[in-house]
């Protein structure tokens, strides 16, 4: 629940928001408060040309449209990946400082990137459900949240598109994905999750959700799952993409 805007007005005079990246004392209203000036204008967004697959970014001069050379290579079973921003700078430390330290308010940050960039992705795939990448049981009860979750919940409040938050369930506790090379993450993967209601899924245009893209080696075991289990399709939406 959030906080009533007068008691939201008399916190602030009492202890001044400050932007959670560099410090600074802010100034405003809304989501301006997220974060400020400086550090929101600091955010790399995500523009073409990039791989229609995955959604790398290519040069400028190369014109784009073709797939890049891991989408050649290696089988997707989504159909299209966007994201919104890089992964580096200011939203690599806003995603940080969300996800490890709880600074819940920059879902709406989040919100504010990913709401544009879902728009267009749904008038070019008619998407029904969102679905949350899951956390392990264990994982999810150390860190108290899932981020993913929270980022849909937000996407829902804002679009209206619908949501499934317990469907894909993460069956088996794995190492961190970030400490194991490219070929140890997929085989790290491969069966690690499981769909408890088929019929939730039957037919349906999902938009699988998470905070960052970086091989796209969870995602796509995720999509791999959700289309065993029935759905017609599967994209996916990030904040962040790694380079």
């Amino acid at each position: 629940m959030r906080p009533s805007r007068t008691f939201q007005r008399l916190l602030n005079l009492v202890f001044p928001p400050v932007c959670p990246i560099c410090q600074t004392l802010l100034n405003g209203k809304g989501n301006d408060l997220l974060l400020c000036p400086t550090c929101r204008t600091a955010i790399k967004p995500i523009h073409p040309p990039y791989c229609p697959r995955c959604g790398l970014p290519v040069p400028s001069g190369d014109g784009g449209g073709y797939l890049c050379g891991p989408c050649l290579k290696e089988r997707r079973h989504f159909e299209v990946h966007r994201s919104s921003g890089l992964y580096e700078g200011v939203l690599k430390e806003a995603i940080h400082t969300f996800k490890y330290g709880g600074v819940f308010p920059l879902v709406r940050l989040f919100g504010d990137l990913l709401q544009p960039t879902l728009q267009t992705l749904s008038r070019e795939y008619p998407l029904d459900v969102m679905i949350p990448v899951p956390l392990h049981i264990r994982r999810l009860r150390e860190r108290g949240f899932n981020q993913a979750f929270l980022l849909v919940k937000e996407l829902n409040r804002r679009i209206g598109i619908s949501y499934e938050g317990r469907v894909l369930k993460k069956i088996k506790d794995t190492p961190v994905q970030s400490s194991l090379k490219k070929r140890e993450r997929r085989k790290n993967l491969t069966g690690v999750f499981q769909v408890k209601d088929t019929e939730a899924l039957k037919g349906k245009s999902v938009v699988l959700v998470d905070d960052v893209y970086t091989t796209g080696a969870t995602v796509n075991e995720c999509s791999r799952t959700l289309l065993k289990a029935g759905a017609e399709r599967v994209a996916v939406l990030t904040v962040a993409r790694a380079l």
